[in-house]
């Protein structure tokens, strides 16, 4: 995936940010380092996971997550993928969904959707953040957030 933009300040780089069709958020020991613009969203396999998870660990408390706006949607986003070294903790992997959940907020979202399929993810960890199960005659785990009443306040300082 190729980085068109790197966006560090997000009061500053409002506008730029919320306009991000295929994105990815990056953290690093619980603080935002960026949001970046992609040209085009990352496709995904279940290959690619367990390779990754297998022998492409990342190192260091890092998280990335990987969104995009899908076309002839423009109300939903779609969590693509996360991607977490095994030191990463709770606080960087949480911070980088509350990030999400503000570029939803400034996007005027309905909606954030996703299909998981790491089964360390719980469904009573995603419960907890406000996910629900989502299309269960699909294959799969598939989640929800939806934002039709009001979306959850942010403190950004916490992460700048």
């Amino acid at each position: 995936m190729f980085c068109r933009n790197r966006y560090t300040d997000f009061d500053r780089d409002d506008d730029a940010i919320a306009r991000i069709r295929c994105g990815r958020i990056v953290m690093e020991h619980g603080k935002l380092v960026s949001v970046e613009r992609h040209l085009w969203s990352s496709p995904v396999s279940i290959a690619q996971v367990w390779w990754e998870s297998e022998r492409g660990r990342i190192r260091g408390d890092v998280c990335y997550l990987d969104y995009h706006i899908p076309r002839g949607l423009p109300q939903f986003i779609t969590l693509d993928y996360i991607r977490s070294g095994q030191q990463t903790r709770y606080r960087t992997f949480i911070g980088a969904c509350h990030i999400l959940n503000e570029i939803a907020k400034r996007r005027q979202s309905a909606a954030i959707v996703a299909h998981v399929t790491n089964a360390r993810i719980s469904d009573r960890l995603l419960q907890r953040q406000g996910w629900e199960r989502h299309m269960p005659q699909w294959r799969g785990r598939h989640f929800i957030r939806r934002f039709y009443e009001g979306y959850p306040s942010v403190d950004l300082t916490r992460y700048a």
